[in-house]
């Protein structure tokens, strides 16, 4: 992927449901019913659990083609689900309670023996949208897929400023792509992901929720800053180290295969460089086509505006009060404390914060200063949250209550409806989304 033009790719993971919105462990069932369409099945791909699956496709130069080609391959994967009674869910949490089944893997394996297995188990119970923009030629090495040493180099500081840019856009992505107020039928925040998921903790009601990375945030927390290869060299070194060396204190032998992999397969936080040669955000919930294709337009905006126009971004006092605000050639990012503050109060409160709401503003307004007026239409699903401060979780929530139900006490039959009518929607969407991006 790497190259001297950017090349865009993505991941998109669905939980297989019935025709009455129960979980089911249906997704390889889907892989086999693709297995005559050649150019689909080689981008299916199962993942933790049986009632999940992965689809992409074929990464490209132009998003738009990409985009075009992935929303064919899910059209007749949904299609030829139907005639199975197999539907496809679009949220990054399956609402309502379930038992679903957890591969056998030995790579999920450890992971769970590092984390604890009840953790493990039930934080990964999720869908996620991955986001991948190609690094600048040469900065992984393709014979041992680590970063290499670059002292002098533009393309080095070009991606530094990428990679701390993704970062300080982490809380607003989260924002604009959140689908999951509920999980197992429990309700503790807007983004029940962000929190399972990485190093949060809530305390509240007398109750204690702890992420998966809570001990360990250098695997599973939004990462700082970096300002040089070195350092992002040494910490994934570090990384690797000590996923090994708390496996061997619990007795786990490992294997020489698991010994050799990259350094840079041992971090599963928001922002990580990928070995294939990416910048992989994996920061977002799952959700419909129109609002993962808005986010990845605006980051490729973004991305691509930093490379053209050589900005620098800075973390700064500056950035607290105007986040994302331009002077020349600088822009300014609010220190690692406030996009750590406004990660969580956008993961609890989405944009009921209205330090949220300001934050997800900042960034939009910096990015379309870049957009033309003709490419504004593939921005309208944020610019209508950002005016109406609603996302996917407050539609969720807002159905539960129309139904006369407190978000604490939903009976598990309305979460499965809220499964059903997503997974409709979804049809819906794919059909409206391949209509904008056609015009």
């Amino acid at each position: 992927m790497p190259g001297k033009f950017p090349t865009f790719g993505f991941e998109t993971e669905f939980f297989t449901i019935d025709e009455e919105g129960n979980l089911v462990h249906k997704a390889d069932d889907v892989i086999d019913l693709l297995k005559d369409k050649k150019r689909i099945h080689s981008h299916l791909r199962k993942e933790v659990f049986y009632s999940m699956l992965e689809i992409g496709a074929y990464p490209g130069r132009k998003l738009k083609k990409v985009e075009l080609r992935y929303l064919e391959n899910l059209r007749t994967t949904i299609d030829l689900c139907s005639g199975q009674g197999i539907k496809l869910l679009p949220l990054t949490c399956y609402p309502a309670k379930s038992r679903p089944k957890m591969r056998k893997n030995p790579w999920y394996d450890m992971q769970a023996k590092f984390l604890g297995k009840q953790k493990f188990s039930r934080a990964i119970r999720i869908c996620a949208f991955h986001f991948h923009y190609s690094l600048p030629r040469g900065l992984v090495e393709k014979s041992t897929t680590q970063l290499r040493r670059l002292r002098y180099s533009k393309a080095r500081e070009i991606f530094l400023n990428q990679y701390n840019f993704l970062i300080a856009a982490d809380p607003a992505c989260i924002t604009f792509c959140q689908s999951s107020p509920f999980i197992e039928g429990e309700h503790f925040a807007k983004d029940a992901r962000t929190l399972l998921y990485r190093d949060m903790v809530l305390e509240e009601g007398g109750r204690r929720i702890y992420g998966l990375y809570a001990e360990h945030p250098m695997f599973g927390g939004l990462p700082n800053y970096e300002y040089t290869l070195a350092d992002l060299r040494n910490i994934s070194a570090e990384r690797k180290d000590a996923f090994l060396a708390i496996l061997h204190s619990k007795g786990m032998n490992l294997p020489p295969k698991v010994l050799k992999r990259s350094n840079l397969r041992f971090m599963w936080g928001s922002v990580r460089i990928n070995r294939v040669g990416t910048t992989e955000y994996r920061g977002t919930d799952m959700n419909h086509p129109s609002y993962i294709f808005s986010t990845a337009y605006l980051l490729k905006l973004a991305l691509n505006t930093i490379k053209s126009q050589n900005l620098q971004m800075v973390p700064s006092d500056i950035g607290l009060k105007e986040p994302f605000k331009r002077e020349g050639d600088v822009v300014y990012l609010p220190p690692f404390s406030r996009v750590k503050s406004v990660e969580k109060r956008s993961t609890l409160r989405g944009f009921e914060s209205r330090r949220v709401h300001n934050y997800c503003s900042a960034l939009f307004n910096f990015v379309v200063k870049n957009a033309k007026r003709k490419n504004m239409k593939k921005l309208k699903t944020i610019s209508k949250m950002l005016r109406e401060k609603k996302t996917v979780s407050d539609e969720i929530l807002r159905f539960v209550r129309k139904k006369g139900y407190k978000p604490d006490n939903v009976p598990n039959e309305v979460l499965k409806e809220v499964a059903l009518v997503h997974s409709a929607r979804l049809s819906t969407d794919v059909d409206e989304t391949i209509k904008l991006l056609s015009r």
